[in-house]
Parts: C-alpha cells; structure tokens; sequence
C-alpha cells in the first residue's frame, strides 16, 4: 500500500514538472502541469502566473488538490503561506532545482509572486 502523506513529498522531491489536479465548479478535474519544491520536508508549489492562473483560483476556492502520478492521485490541502523567511527558503529551493530554466526560474522568483505560494499538506 502506498503511503499517500510521504509519497506526494516524495513526488515533489523527485519530479521536475508536476501534475496538479483542480476541480471545476461542476466537481470535473483538470490537471495542469506546474512546478514544485520541498523544504524542510513540505512540498511547496507557486502560481508563476499568479491570480490569473486558473488552476491558482480553482485551488484558492476548493482549498485542495491532488498531485497526480501516472495512476496514483495524492490528495492535498492547500495552505498558502505568509511568511518571507519561508518564501525565501522555498525561492532558493526553485533556483536550486530549476537552475537551467533560465528566464522561467527568474520569473517564478520574483517578489511580486511571493504571494501566490502554497504549502501543501498531503491528506
């Protein structure tokens, strides 16, 4: 049996482009693909797009989520987070995994979008 909780931290850690699957008001998902980080042993995502992201709104409204691996779905909650020093440590750990993304890393550190972070709590 797959241990759910360790298993979506173990998917962020070890995937580069996630899955995540959002539900639409008629209750459909919609998976999109995105970035994702852990520190300190917590998965972390970041809307690089912010409020105008769709799968940002759709999360922020619901307060879940599920990372989706091939046929196994790890359901999450959403917690956003309001703390610089964590921000901080969730930028430095996108500069370190996506060090070769150039103008797509530089954007998904900059300030403005430290407000668009999440942790998620695995359920």
């Amino acid at each position: 049996m797959i241990d759910r909780r360790s298993g979506a931290v173990d998917y962020v850690a070890r995937t580069s482009v996630l899955k995540i699957a959002t539900e639409l008001r008629n209750g459909e998902k919609v998976v999109t693909p995105i970035w994702g980080v852990v520190v300190d042993g917590a998965p972390y995502i970041r809307s690089g797009y912010g409020a105008e992201s769709h799968w940002y709104r759709r999360a922020q409204r619901t307060g879940r989520a599920a990372l989706v691996d091939d046929d196994t779905s790890y359901p999450v909650a959403i917690e956003n987070v309001d703390d610089e020093a964590i921000n901080r440590e969730v930028d430095r750990a996108y500069e370190a995994k996506y060090a070769g993304e150039g103008n797509a890393l530089r954007e998904m550190v900059a300030a403005w979008l430290r407000q668009f972070t999440m942790r998620l709590k695995p359920l």
